[in-house]
């Protein structure tokens, strides 16, 4: 009886030390901020068509399909969902890709010549 009164202590104080422990979270960058700001207003880039749908039955089913749109492309690495991705010609160093070869710049940074470039 004394043994298991021993475990039994042993083992609430062991789980009592972890569960009080609180994290705090990274105060979250003014890029960050811009980057979530921006993501959040997008355009998704998908597109829709009607196909006919193979069945059984005598009648034609349409079925609605979904796909990137042109100037987008599917980004693989979502696989529940179809997700597309803006695509640039240029480079969008110091900005966002936010849509078909248009760059969002990066706070601190202006567009100039399809580029962002920092002020000066």
């Amino acid at each position: 009886m004394l043994m298991k009164l021993k475990y039994f202590l042993l083992i609430c104080l062991s789980f009592g030390v972890t569960m009080g422990q609180f994290w705090k979270l990274n105060t979250p960058s003014e890029r960050d901020l811009f980057i979530m700001e921006v993501r959040s207003t997008m355009s998704a880039g998908i597109c829709y068509k009607q196909v006919e749908a193979k069945v059984n039955d005598p009648e034609v089913r349409m079925r609605t399909v979904s796909f990137c749109c042109p100037g987008y492309k599917r980004n693989r690495l979502v696989r529940h969902a179809v997700k597309c991705d803006p695509i640039c010609t240029n480079d969008c160093n110091n900005g966002i890709c936010v849509a078909p070869d248009y760059c969002e710049c990066y706070p601190g940074y202006k567009r100039e010549n399809a580029r962002c470039i920092p002020f000066y």
